[in-house]
């Protein structure tokens, strides 16, 4: 006896561009892979199949009119079990329903509300019945809501036992003669199953469904003295970023290991595999080592073969050694069992870190939200610089949360300055246990590139910041260094007006800023345009936004919009004035479409950013006043700036660039590779922030070549942190939408992108949104070997010749 088998899906894990239908995204109401009705936007009717073709009726919510996304991007229609194709072969296109194993193109993207398939043919309503057109004007939603038909797209399920390696469920698949459309459950396997190819009958590859569930029952093991649930994956051969995204799905995350008693746990667990991921990377541009559920990374027990920092071929994922408890960097594409971890108990207690207080402190002291903070300019070792600020009666400084970091980086230095600081963190433990000289528990890690470093079985070990990032770094407690002394400050009477804004109105003060809130939801700029331009800032808005009906999901409006509708999006000030983006705080998704404006999310996607139509869409507004006026934006280098010897350029760029193709290179590079090649010349992968900007890009590059050929850019979305949005290697901004337009079966996998140099239009790739026929950007697996470009801003000086690497 079988059954079809359900349960409601969870949001992944919390925590810049890219549109895609297809990327993990959080489910708003309706879980993501639940039945929908589409509906025609233009006539408000819903579509469904009549002896295989397509028609449109008065909606309702029978299963006549009910599809699903299913695997590989296809439409599965619950009633016929048949999928929505698109035969091209016919002299007139048909859309009409296919056997889900057929050979004609199945497969729909959507782009804004539209939806097509192979040739950029459009489905389309043409008297009451489906249609295939080019340039369609027809838009389709989701019944019930406002979404697109990729608003909420298909999630893979993984699987675990069986025979398929923990590959992940393909839907639907074929069971004596009946599609199925979810896993099933029966008498002959252990839990709900699935198949991981199309035809069960002939291929006979399965396993056991990995999807949320309330508690730690079917496929988890509970701890009660760790407070988790843990699961072993141990017949399983996944990359990290699957196994990720495997945990992720099922509402949880990669294991993370906090303290020597949950590693002795681990050791002696019977059966575990014997090397098997962990949560530990490196994956987001110019930090450090952190865990993929964002616990503090204090605790450590690095292989002493580990090498102490990334070579130009090193790896930025983490494996454990079972046997040893050891953990060793390794390459994120090799394929290995996995562990996932989540909480027993989901309540977490916030701290509010964000509140102004009014501080007062002795001379030379800077008060801070009840603390005062003293930098010390004279340098001693970590020791006698504690001994100092205890008789300050205080303590070195102990950072707990991004406030805290925010401290640091704006107040006690300028943001240029690069001296490294002593901090209260010090190690003498075999395993590393970090702890503050305080006491306090630690709550947050920061860590620098390739840090924490720390000598193996060598103790004591201590850390500093660095002024201009304020990131943290291993250092020998002997080192000399100056170091800031924290301690506790007279907060003075609360009153109902924060210092230095306005009284009795509700303004909160941040910094030299102050912030209200406006309840009323209103089109976008009525009551004045939000700038934001720093992660700091936007924590800030975070929490004042935080207390909002999740379940509603209001938003606010940003300042953010796109003037021209060419997909570029500036802040706009009071006055029209425009200015640059220097932060940015995508949803994934994100930005959607050209020509929006841009509202920030509460709820599970709590401040990011989402284009919405400017004119129709109502939000709440935050606005603020500054004290001074506005900071000067960074002074850009100019274009008649120098390059270094051997680097290119052409006369309206900023930057410099350095080629490295097969004609001079001994073997092409994978992502990685190529950015830490980069890196050692003191450059990035290349980046851009203008559509014009990387025309010309592609035109000094046609110049140079013959042919047609993919070469690596900045742009990933490696890390956990994203999201599934994307980033530059070299911090810059996205403030541009990229718009994907391509088929991809495992764009979740695909976290690299390449830029496509050729001589001709080519009708496959993803293009900036304007002159889309000559910009071609696509995503690669991380490890594919490529070539690639390297970039430095002009006026800079390269910090390595070639002769200082390695062959390329």
């Amino acid at each position: 006896m079988r059954t079809d088998w359900a349960t409601p899906r969870r949001p992944a894990g919390l925590l810049m561009l890219l549109l895609w239908c297809f990327e993990l995204a959080e489910p708003s109401g309706r879980a993501a892979n639940d039945p929908f009705t589409i509906v025609h936007g233009n006539t408000g009717k819903c579509i469904k199949p009549v002896y295989g073709w397509i028609v449109a009726e008065d909606c309702d919510e029978t299963e006549d009119k009910l599809w699903k996304w299913v695997s590989q991007h296809r439409l599965f229609h619950l009633h016929s079990q048949k999928c929505l194709g698109l035969d091209i072969t016919k002299s007139v296109n048909e859309v009409r329903m296919f056997s889900c194993d057929s050979s004609v193109m199945l497969w729909w993207k959507c782009e804004h509300h539209s939806l097509y398939s192979a040739a950029r043919y459009q489905l389309a309503l043409k008297n009451g019945h489906g249609a295939a057109i080019s340039n369609a004007s027809d838009i389709w939603k989701k019944g019930g809501s406002e979404e697109s038909l990729c608003d909420q797209p298909y999630h893979e399920i993984y699987t675990r036992d069986g025979n398929s390696y923990g590959r992940p469920c393909e839907f639907p698949f074929l069971v004596d003669g009946t599609w199925h459309h979810d896993c099933i459950l029966d008498e002959d396997h252990s839990g709900p199953w699935c198949a991981t190819t199309l035809n069960y009958e002939y291929d006979r590859m399965w396993g056991i469904c990995l999807k949320p569930e309330n508690g730690c029952e079917d496929n988890w093991e509970k701890n009660e003295q760790f407070g988790s649930c843990y699961q072993f994956n141990t017949q399983t051969a996944l990359s990290w970023k699957e196994a990720y995204v495997s945990c992720q799905n099922q509402g949880a995350d990669l294991l993370s290991i906090n303290s020597a008693a949950e590693l002795t746990y681990l050791k002696e667990k019977e059966g575990i595999a014997k090397i098997f991921w962990i949560g530990l990377n490196q994956l987001y541009s110019a930090r450090g080592w952190e865990w993929s559920d964002h616990k503090p990374l204090n605790f450590l027990n690095w292989d002493p073969d580990r090498p102490s920092a990334p070579t130009i071929g090193g790896s930025s994922c983490a494996r454990m050694d079972a046997e040893s408890g050891l953990w060793q960097s390794f390459s994120c594409d090799a394929q290995l069992p996995y562990v996932c971890r989540k909480p027993l108990n989901n309540t977490v207690e916030l701290t509010d870190v964000w509140t102004y207080s009014d501080t007062r402190c002795d001379a030379g002291w800077l008060p801070n939200n009840g603390f005062c903070y003293l930098l010390v300019n004279e340098s001693n070792s970590w020791d006698k610089a504690h001994a100092k600020c205890k008789d300050f009666s205080g303590d070195l400084i102990s950072i707990h949360s991004l406030a805290d970091v925010e401290v640091v980086v704006t107040k006690l230095h300028n943001e240029d300055t690069k001296e490294e600081v002593w901090i209260g963190l010090k190690n003498i433990n075999i395993p590393t246990l970090f702890q503050w000289s305080d006491g306090t528990e630690v709550t947050l890690t920061y860590w620098d590139e390739n840090e924490p470093n720390v000598p193996y079985n060598k103790t004591p070990n201590c850390v500093s910041y660095l002024g201009e990032l304020g990131q943290w770094k291993v250092q020998s407690c002997e080192e000399k260094l100056k170091y800031v002394c924290k301690r506790k400050g007279e907060k003075l009477n609360d009153t109902s007006s924060d210092k230095m804004c306005p009284p009795n109105e509700g303004w909160k003060r941040h910094g030299e800023t102050c912030y209200k809130i406006y309840e009323d939801e209103v089109p976008f700029g009525t009551n004045c345009n939000l700038t934001i331009t720093s992660r700091f800032e936007q924590e800030y808005l975070n929490d004042l936004m935080k207390k909002y009906d999740k379940s509603l999901r209001k938003y606010f409006w940003t300042g953010l919009r796109d003037v021209d509708s060419r997909g570029e999006y500036n802040w706009a000030t009071v006055g029209g004035t425009r200015r640059s983006v220097t932060f940015s705080n995508w949803n994934f998704l994100e930005p959607a479409s050209p020509g929006g404006c841009v509202a920030m999310s509460t709820g599970k996607s709590l401040g990011k950013w989402e284009v919405k139509d400017c004119r129709s869409f109502k939000a709440l507004s935050i606005c603020k006043k500054m004290s001074g006026p506005l900071e000067p934006e960074e002074a850009a280098p100019k274009p008649d700036d120098p390059c270094p010897e051997g680097w290119q350029s052409f006369p309206t760029s900023l930057s410099c660039y350095k080629v490295f193709h097969v004609e001079r290179i001994v073997r092409k590079r994978n992502w990685e590779e190529a950015e830490r090649f980069c890196q050692a010349l003191g450059a990035h992968l290349s980046s851009f922030s203008r559509v014009d900007e990387i025309k010309e890009f592609l035109h000094f590059l046609t110049d140079q070549f013959s042919g047609q050929r993919w070469l690596w850019i900045g742009l990933n979305k490696r890390s956990p942190d994203l999201q599934g949005s994307w980033q530059w290697s070299d911090r810059t901004p996205v403030s541009t939408i990229i718009m994907p337009n391509e088929f991809q079966q495992d764009y979740d996998i695909r976290d690299c992108a390449a830029v496509k140099v050729f001589h001709r239009p080519w009708r496959r790739g993803w293009h900036f949104y304007d002159d889309r026929e000559f910009i071609y950007l696509r995503p690669f697996a991380c490890d594919t070997k490529l070539e690639w470009v390297c970039q430095i801003p002009k006026g800079k000086v390269s910090s390595c010749w070639l002769g200082c690497l390695p062959k390329c």
